[in-house]
């Protein structure tokens, strides 16, 4: 709700079949995630600030690990997204 911020998912970490999303900056935003798996989430203006976030629905194959611990990031977001996903090992 904080004004210059968005929520959109990251290229390669959402479960396949799952729905790519990008909220408008500014506007509340609501998604329902129903696919089993990891979702990485950044604010887009402040990714490389570290603005992410990992979702975990459900279980979690170690396939679906490993593909989104392949994910390259930049800036702040990378060590963030090396200790989200490295609590999960």
């Amino acid at each position: 709700t904080s004004k210059g911020h968005n929520a959109e998912t990251i290229k390669g970490m959402f479960p396949q079949g799952a729905r790519k999303f990008k909220s408008r900056v500014n506007k509340e935003f609501t998604v329902k995630l129903e696919t089993e798996g990891l979702y990485g989430i950044k604010c887009t203006p402040h990714y490389q600030m570290g603005m992410v976030a990992l979702i975990q629905i459900g279980n979690v194959s170690e396939t679906s690990l490993k593909k989104s611990s392949k994910v390259k990031h930049r800036g702040k977001a990378k060590d963030r997204f090396k200790t989200l996903l490295g609590a999960l090992q």
